[in-house]
């Protein structure tokens, strides 16, 4: 049985996983929506799209919004939780090898 540095037990099944998805999701729609907005407004001033003048200062800002979010609150958990989980396999075949508990 493995332990880690405070002698407990770490969890390997997917509940461990969970925190960092919550965060990453959050992360992943607020950043995601930040970046499809710059895409549009960059998208905007090479068509040479004005936009109206009571609205947003770029033109379809909803579609572009809503894909950056879309896009960000599916790929930025996945890929952290992918990465995470390489980690823990690397880790994994060395430290069940190893006796943590100080016995020879």
């Amino acid at each position: 049985m493995t332990h880690d540095a405070a002698g407990t037990t770490p969890d390997r099944s997917a509940w461990a996983y969970i925190g960092v998805g919550c965060v990453t999701t959050i992360a992943g729609f607020f950043g995601g929506g930040m970046i499809g907005v710059f895409v549009g407004w960059i998208v905007g001033h090479a068509r040479g799209c004005v936009p109206q003048a009571d609205s947003f200062p770029i033109c379809d800002f909803f579609p572009y919004w809503m894909a950056g979010m879309v896009l960000g609150a599916i790929l930025i958990p996945a890929v952290a939780i992918t990465r995470l989980r390489q980690s823990d396999q690397r880790r994994a075949p060395t430290d069940m090898r190893r006796d943590h508990s100080g016995a020879s």
